[in-house]
């Protein structure tokens, strides 16, 4: 059956093929869909790497059946809504190259803060909301948008300087 010889080669490959896939997969696509497709990736990478091999194999066992509402929310947001977060950024990062890639350094602020943008509103208006429903961020209150404004800036100029500061 050709559906069982396709389940026995995807679930035969080890992790590192598995990520070779994927990253050889997003490098067949349009320039200007790349990053929108590595967003998703990179979230997942932070959210792995940054604890989630260690605490999420212990905290959500223990939230699903402390706060099942709560390991719902979570789960949500770690699969669904940080990633859709990190598309929006790589969207509107991919998007903004090719006229910000003209403009050199400045350029290269902008694309990194125009996805920082995208992401902390994604973050602000949806997941804070889904995480902690009291707490709530609002389209009128110039102070969340002055937060998410100032923020993105700050956070475009560190990625934008790393990575320059990688490519020399």
């Amino acid at each position: 059956m050709a559906i069982l010889r396709t389940a026995r080669s995807h679930f035969s490959r080890s992790f590192g093929e598995t990520v070779t896939w994927m990253f050889g997969w997003v490098e067949n696509r349009s320039a200007w869909l790349r990053p929108a497709l590595y967003g998703p990736l990179f979230i997942w990478a932070l959210i792995l790497f940054r604890g989630g091999l260690v605490v999420l194999p212990i905290a959500l066992p223990v939230l699903f059946f402390q706060d099942r509402e709560f390991f719902w929310r979570l789960v949500l947001t770690l699969s669904v809504l940080a990633p859709a977060g990190g598309f929006a950024g790589g969207l509107l990062f991919g998007l903004v190259s090719p006229i910000a890639s003209r403009l050199g350094a400045v350029g290269t602020v902008l694309k990194f803060t125009v996805a920082a943008w995208a992401y902390l509103i994604v973050l602000a208006f949806v997941i804070i909301p889904v995480i902690e429903p009291h707490k709530r961020f609002t389209l009128r209150d110039p102070w969340d948008w002055a937060f998410i404004g100032g923020f993105g800036f700050a956070l475009g100029i560190a990625l934008a300087f790393g990575t320059r500061k990688e490519h020399g």
